[in-house]
Order: C-alpha cells, then sequence, then structure tokens
C-alpha cells in the first residue's frame, strides 16, 4: 500500500480518497499470558506493540499466586536478563517491568523464580515463557 502511494506521487497521481487503514495507522498492542503449576502457581504476561514480525515488548509480569519460598523472580529475553525482584516470599504479588525490549516474532519471553538456599540461588521453577504468537 505505502509503495504504491509513494510511486503514485512520484508519477505526479494525486490518490483522491486514500487514507492508511487503522492497522497501518496505529499498531495495536497485544497482551499474551501463560499460566503454571508446578511448586508455584503462577501467570506471566508481556504485552506486544506493533505487528506480529516486529514484536517489540513493553511490559511483563509475574504474579504467584500461591506461596513461594524465599527467593526472587528474574524476568528475561532473547537479549538476557531484564529485570530481577526483591527478594521475599511470594503470594498474590507481582513483580512488574514496563520498558522497552526489541523483539521479533518467535522470540521467547521468560519468568523464573530463583529460591535462596543459604546464601546461593538455585531454580525453584522452571521457566515460563511466552512468545508473541502465544505460548
Amino acid at each position: 500500500m505505502k509503495r504504491r502511494t509513494a510511486a503514485a506521487m512520484a508519477a505526479g497521481i494525486v490518490l483522491a480518497g486514500f487514507a492508511p487503514s487503522a492497522a497501518e495507522a496505529a499498531p495495536q498492542d497485544r497482551t499474551r499470558c501463560q499460566s503454571t503449576t508446578l511448586f508455584v502457581t503462577h501467570t506471566l504476561c508481556v504485552d506486544f506493540e506493533n505487528d506480529w514480525f516486529d514484536a517489540d515488548v513493553v511490559k511483563m509480569e509475574v504474579r504467584a499466586s500461591s506461596t513461594t519460598s524465599m527467593g526472587h523472580w528474574e524476568l528475561y529475553g532473547p537479549h538476557g536478563t531484564i529485570s530481577n525482584s526483591t527478594d521475599g516470599l511470594w503470594k498474590d504479588r507481582t513483580h512488574y517491568w514496563s520498558g522497552y525490549q526489541d523483539g521479533a516474532n518467535g522470540d521467547r519471553w521468560c519468568a523464573v523464580f530463583w529460591t535462596n538456599v543459604g546464601g546461593s540461588y538455585i531454580k525453584g521453577t522452571q521457566p515460563l515463557c511466552v512468545t508473541s504468537g502465544g505460548a
């Protein structure tokens, strides 16, 4: 659509009544969530902006709805760690990050809980991941 408009303008042709579609004019954000119950019941939600192939991330949050041991949540994507929560016991609490992370279709955006055992951290959950197209 944009190429035709540019070609028409270069040729001096006026396209009366032509307007970009809503999808071209304003990309829509979309949220994808995934839940699991394995050691800890939790849900990860990721907010994507732009189209499927340029799926940039603007928000991530993980919510534990069952009690965790002492530890913290790590949010990460294809470029590494995005955010770590403070240490604590988690139940009905949310770790939230907002900002901007460059993404592409099929990238995995994940949350994992790290348990503090004697000053060392081990995975308390398996990573829970979301992609721009769903889980």
